[in-house]
């Protein structure tokens, strides 16, 4: 239908007036990245030049998000990443590309999730299901209790009160003083404590668990349940956004008693599966048997498109590649890249690599690992190896000006070069700046390309390929040994 002369006189005066409005223009916050005047003509300047103009990190995270998905490990997108990883690998001239195998468990499919309210306002809410739990086996109901209790000790309490009932597990409310660490960080003690926690609730005829997202602005989120053993105690388990998880606290300390209706729809596959590591190699010329190793996990979440956790590193490690061939350099040492799976789970696939190769570990002059999203490389975690800081800081000397500096002595635990660290090997992962991992993509929703940031992804690959450049020449080994750590 036409419009009116008025109608479009007062379209253009609206366009205009916005145009005019400097809150409405976006602004483009400038880039933490140091721009290089130039590049020295050495090894380093010459990778620092490739990767900079001809970088092809950005469509390989885009290619990996986009055209193959989420990736769970024993998923059939993720064994398409390995074949397209390992396709890569040979184009980019590593030789001896293969996979290692290793035993899995059960593999795990989401479901359909879905929560509403069946008293108050009656509201459909989103929920997110804890891989590798259970399922509902359709909409089951009842009654929502808060059970903030962090110990068995404290589940006592609520024993007789349980049955039927979905258990709002997390208090972000609470302002008790944090309980001390029985465990003394033994994971293995840690775990069967949370076993025997599970099974008390599965006595007592709990229904389901619900803990709350620990992502802002209604972001949903997810990791894993007790495991890939049917035999481990687990009750069907989510997450729900904490807008809404605390819409059910305030209901709950109301008079009134709050009803839902839940479904999880997860399934475990009928047998058990192997997960693959994708290893490659550019072959040293003067001591191919001493290996520097540079990885991240193929794996991913399957809320998003694990984009940033961790096409990124991936992708990072395969720019390395491409970077050598590029400029026709040829490290001394052996260069090898694993990109692991397995990771989301429990650093699964480091930890089987560690294990199968334990009697070549002293031939690994170092690891490392990026594994921290878009944001730019500051440096490296040593990891208590205060005997390792000389060298380090020579590794990343060229890249001082670019902003690598940091070495701080910090252990960091949570990514894959851990299990190489305590088996003794100098293994490091990149510190990086957060950009919005923490506070957005990390295990939610939110996990797409959109939040790349080209020219921080650009320089945390620089970052690895310098990094492990001069430790794949240098004259000295970095020194191994298992590093005394502080009980916690």
């Amino acid at each position: 239908m036409p419009r009116s002369a008025p109608a479009l006189l007062s379209m253009v005066l609206c366009a205009a007036l916005q145009g005019q409005n400097p809150a409405r223009q976006a602004t483009t916050p400038p880039s933490p990245v140091p721009v290089l005047a130039s590049y020295p003509d050495t090894p380093a300047g010459r990778l620092l030049k490739e990767i900079k103009e001809h970088a092809e990190v950005v469509a390989r995270v885009e290619y990996l998000a986009d055209q193959i998905g989420p990736r769970l490990t024993g998923s059939e997108p993720l064994r398409r990443a390995q074949a397209w990883a390992m396709a890569e690998m040979k184009k980019l001239g590593a030789e001896n590309v293969h996979e290692e195998a290793y035993d899995f468990g059960l593999a795990w499919t989401r479901g359909v999730d879905s929560a509403r309210l069946l008293t108050h306002n009656g509201l459909h809410f989103r929920v997110d299901q804890l891989a590798w739990t259970p399922a509902t086996k359709g909409p089951i109901q009842g009654e929502v209790i808060l059970v903030d209790a962090r110990n068995l000790e404290e589940l006592q309490a609520f024993k007789g009160r349980l049955r039927g009932r979905i258990l709002l597990r997390s208090n972000p409310n609470d302002k008790r003083p944090p309980l001390p660490r029985r465990d003394r960080g033994d994971m293995a003690s840690f775990q069967a404590q949370q076993a025997a926690m599970t099974q008390f609730l599965l006595d007592e005829g709990a229904a389901a668990v619900l803990q709350m997202s620990g992502r802002k602005n209604g972001l949903g989120f997810t990791t894993s349940g007790p495991g890939r053993d049917p035999g481990k105690p687990a009750l069907p388990s989510a997450y729900v956004p904490q807008e809404p998880y605390k819409m059910l606290l305030r209901q709950v300390a109301g008079k009134d008693p709050v009803r839902l209706e839940l479904s999880l729809g997860g399934s475990f596959s009928a047998k058990p599966v192997q997960a693959h590591n994708v290893v490659g190699e550019i072959r040293g010329t003067e001591k191919p048997n001493e290996v520097v190793i540079i990885g991240g996990h193929l794996d991913s979440w399957d809320l998003g498109t694990g984009a940033t956790d961790n096409a990124t590193g991936s992708s990072v490690c395969l720019e390395v590649l491409r970077a050598l061939q590029a400029t026709g350099l040829k490290p001394k040492r052996t260069l090898r890249v694993i990109l692991w799976s397995g990771e989301e789970e429990g650093l699964l696939g480091s930890r089987a690599y560690v294990e199968a190769h334990k009697a070549e570990l002293d031939a690994i002059q170092a690891v490392l690992v990026h594994d921290m999203g878009t944001g730019m490389v500051r440096g490296f975690d040593l990891q208590a190896r205060e005997n390792a800081r000389a060298l380090m800081a020579q590794a990343i000397a060229p890249l001082n000006d670019l902003g690598v500096r940091e070495l701080p002595l910090t252990i960091m635990n949570g990514t894959d070069h851990a299990p190489f660290d305590r088996a003794g090997v100098p293994a490091f992962a990149a510190i990086q700046d957060a950009v919005d991992y923490f506070e957005g993509t990390h295990h939610s929703q939110m996990d797409f390309p959109d939040h790349v940031q080209p020219d921080q992804l650009v320089q945390g690959a620089q970052a690895m390929a310098v990094t492990a450049w001069e430790l794949l020449n240098m004259a000295d080994r970095l020194p191994h040994g298992v590093v005394a750590r502080p009980a916690r």
